[in-house]
């Protein structure tokens, strides 16, 4: 690692906390003094066990009952499904600029994803076999939006859109209700102009179970995809293989890797914006400049202050001996979010392997993406950047292998089946192959 000069004078007062590399052997060292820890074992097990198991034994009942003793709501009177009704009503419950907005948004997250469908294709080997893939999607897949006091259409379209374009023709959308049993005329308003017909009023653990296991009045899906909380984290970990998901999302967060000349108020501001997304939310700030640190430490404690919010624990820095040192620590990190301010951003970039979704400059901030610019926002997280992609089309495309075979290229790869197939002591594989060579 790199030596530094000197210290941050007054590390103390600051909002940030502060770590150098020079203090450390290593950047994972470096990462584990950040508390940017990976994804690890824990949180409530056996809790989400029972609920699934509760939900496997009582279908609907047990749907009640658990949203009852979680969310403190009786939906035996409304019922799991969202009306037709409830779904027009929406819309003359919201304002025009937030009709348009939507429009705009989905829009612009279809032209995208648009970009990632794959076709069926097929060739001939050189022994004369017509092989190929066929691409198909999923038949039914479940989608989860967080909710209850909140509102999330934002997501409602980012789990939803890339189905559509994958061409799937059933689509289940679970939303948790609110204490009275309602569903935010928000999400449910974008869920509307998506055309999606089939809504239910229920969220944590119990909705993916549900959706994973059906129950009376909600059939089983192929594939249940969107993000949640611990609960429904964990469940969507436990029907794994029963059906299958996008991925295990824990707590969002941002890395900005920025150089000298970067808008400390401008970072500042994005990395509070990562921090609205909860307790768990990290921001880390990654600069080989002293200056941009602490004035972007500057910029935080004035927004803070106006704001009559304290410090985050969770808001970090580390200050690198260069550019390409924080290249390296990214990489280790292989954060959801980055955003590259520097002055050779594209150079930056095509040294990076690890990130969810990427942001060159300071005219793109992480907010653009997260609403309307077109890419998703559901991403992998806690380092698994380092091998998985944002929700996409492909994650509702499923793929065929086809072969067509003929006499001619089974009498060329025939002795290659037998022999392969004797060494691991498949015989009737070898015969299998044998019959067909004449």
């Amino acid at each position: 690692m790199g030596g530094q000069a000197s210290g941050l004078k007054g590390i103390g007062e600051m909002v940030l906390r502060v770590l150098k590399s020079s203090d450390y052997e290593s950047l994972d060292q470096l990462r584990e003094s950040l508390e940017w820890n990976f994804w690890t074992e824990g949180g409530p097990t056996e809790e989400v066990r029972t609920i699934i198991s509760e939900v496997q034994r009582g279908g609907d009942k047990a749907l009640f009952e658990l949203t009852r003793r979680f969310d403190g709501t009786d939906l035996e009177r409304k019922g799991l499904r969202v009306g037709r009704e409830d779904m027009e009503k929406a819309s003359r419950r919201v304002d025009r600029a937030f009709t348009e907005a939507v429009r705009a948004a989905v829009k612009s997250i279809t032209t995208f994803h648009r970009h990632q469908r794959s076709e069926s294709h097929f060739w001939e080997s050189e022994e004369g076999a017509r092989i190929g893939q066929m691409a198909r999607p999923l038949r039914r897949i479940g989608a989860y939006v967080p909710g209850g006091s909140a509102a999330y259409p934002s997501t409602a379209m980012m789990t939803v859109i890339p189905a559509k374009v994958a061409g799937v023709p059933e689509i289940a959308v679970c939303v948790p209700p609110d204490k009275d049993g309602e569903i935010s005329p928000y999400t449910l308003y974008a869920l509307e102009v998506m055309g999606v017909e089939e809504v239910y009023r229920l969220g944590g653990a119990q909705a993916v179970a549900a959706l994973a296991l059906g129950t009376e009045t909600i059939r089983p899906v192929d594939k249940v995809v969107g993000p949640g909380n611990i609960y429904v984290t964990l469940a969507k970990k436990e029907v794994y293989g029963r059906v299958g998901i996008d991925m295990l999302a824990g707590p969002s967060e941002l890395v900005v890797l920025a150089d000298g000349e970067a808008d400390a108020e401008c970072l500042a501001y994005d990395m509070l914006a990562q921090l609205e997304h909860g307790s768990g939310a990290r921001a880390c700030l990654i600069s080989s400049s002293e200056g941009t640190i602490k004035s972007v430490d500057g910029k935080l404690s004035d927004a803070l202050g106006r704001q009559g919010a304290q410090r985050s624990n969770n808001a970090t820095a580390a200050l690198v001996a260069d550019m390409e040192e924080g290249v390296r620590l990214v990489d280790v990190l292989a954060p959801e979010h980055l955003a590259i301010v520097t002055k050779d951003v594209t150079g930056i970039l095509s040294r990076v392997h690890n990130a969810g979704a990427v942001f060159l400059g300071v005219e793109s901030p992480v907010a653009l993406g997260d609403y309307a610019a077109g890419v998703n926002h559901v991403l992998p997280t806690a380092g698994a950047a380092r091998y998985s992609s944002p929700l996409g089309v492909y994650d509702f495309i499923k793929r065929n292998n086809i072969v067509l075979s003929n006499p001619k290229t089974n009498r060329t790869l025939g002795p290659v089946v037998e022999a392969l197939a004797k060494v691991e002591g498949f015989l009737n594989h070898a015969e299998s192959m044998r019959r067909r060579m004449h």
